[in-house]
């Protein structure tokens, strides 16, 4: 008997977490932030501050090419 009532509270405590996660909204701002988070990581083993380096040289190649242009 212990485990039927066992049972019985275990599927329906589990009914009702799957519907407050079903009707959970987050809002937009941490959706972006996930984002931003997952970007970060899934492009962290090329480090940062290769990233930031290179884009600096394209700049300042891209500024030096528009010089030489006049």
């Amino acid at each position: 008997m212990r485990l039927w009532i066992s049972a019985v509270f275990v599927l329906f405590v589990l009914v009702q977490f799957y519907q407050w996660v079903k009707g959970f909204i987050l809002p937009l701002p941490i959706y972006v932030l996930a984002g931003a988070f997952l970007a970060i990581a899934s492009n962290y083993d090329k480090g940062m501050s290769r990233m930031i380096s290179a884009s600096g040289q394209q700049s300042l190649s891209a500024s030096d090419h528009q010089t030489e242009e006049t």
